[in-house]
């Protein structure tokens, strides 16, 4: 009589294989979510300027692999709010034009409190400038680079699984 697979068996793999390729498949999804983590956005940078009768603003978002620079006239600039994703936060500056957001914040800076100088800076006039930073890199990359360690260590002892494995049937 022949064994049904379930979703967690491979139908003619033994248990060893199939016990194998289960530790690589969360191992790959550990050494995925690194390298996502650290191509996102981590570092983003609001400087405004105020000159007489009119001003500038610029917006620059970066990560590892890109940066983004947007350019924002002040005058077009009308809020700041924060948005929250279950615990996280992300701070959205409203403008005439549309939305631009900070990446998500996962530091331990205040998104309200960035939120409020930003509102402060568009609401007085004699502010002459406002710079902001939202920096999550201390936070996230050490988070990415042990996730990289732990799949692609855990990765390695399971090749060696695997010859070892390959070797003995042979």
């Amino acid at each position: 009589m022949q064994r049904k697979a379930t979703s967690f068996e491979f139908q003619g793999l033994t248990a060893t294989h199939q016990s194998l390729l289960g530790l690589t498949l969360v191992e790959v999804v550990l050494i995925v979510c690194g390298v996502m983590l650290l191509c996102q956005p981590q570092l983003a940078t609001l400087e405004c300027e105020r000159r007489q009768a009119f001003g500038r603003c610029k917006l620059v978002v970066s990560s590892l692999v890109k940066e983004t620079v947007t350019p924002l006239p002040l005058e077009r600039l009308e809020k700041a709010d924060v948005q929250y994703q279950g615990r996280l936060s992300q701070l959205v500056l409203h403008t005439a034009d549309g939305r631009f957001a900070f990446p998500v914040n996962r530091g331990f800076s205040s998104t309200r409190d960035a939120a409020d100088q930003i509102n402060t800076f568009v609401q007085t006039a004699a502010l002459p400038s406002l710079q902001l930073k939202q920096d999550n890199r201390g936070f996230v990359y050490p988070l990415a680079l042990c996730l990289l360690g732990m799949g692609s260590g855990s990765l390695w002892l399971s090749c060696r699984g695997w010859l070892k494995h390959c070797t003995r049937q042979s």
